[in-house]
């Protein structure tokens, strides 16, 4: 059960991330993004084999977060092709953004 909302959280994750680098979709805006991100971040801090390395609530989980999904989107080796360069670095600059906004408000560990 725990693995299936992992994995629609990841789906919208990637889903509002597309929407917001393409300026398309009724999710495109900054705050579905963030919290999609969020949403994402803490769950998979808390399920066994879905963190992101670091310790939970971390900046290093944040940072690897946000380039999982560029990469995931962008024309990578093993992404999906979703997006072209110019919006992923709209979308890189946004998703920096969102990770430093956290670590400042909520005195994230480093």
């Amino acid at each position: 059960m725990a693995e299936m909302n992992i994995n629609e959280k990841w789906a919208d994750l990637l889903d509002y991330a597309k929407q917001h680098a393409t300026g398309e979709g009724l999710h495109r805006g900054y705050n579905w993004l963030k919290d999609a991100f969020n949403e994402y971040l803490n769950m998979s801090d808390s399920t066994p084999g879905y963190g992101m390395g670091g310790q939970p609530d971390s900046m290093h989980n944040r940072e690897v977060l946000a380039e999982k999904v560029c990469l995931e989107l962008g024309y990578h080796v093993g992404g999906r092709h979703l997006i072209d360069a110019d919006q992923e670095a709209k979308l890189r600059q946004t998703l920096n953004d969102i990770v430093a906004d956290q670590s400042r408000t909520n005195g994230l560990k480093l």
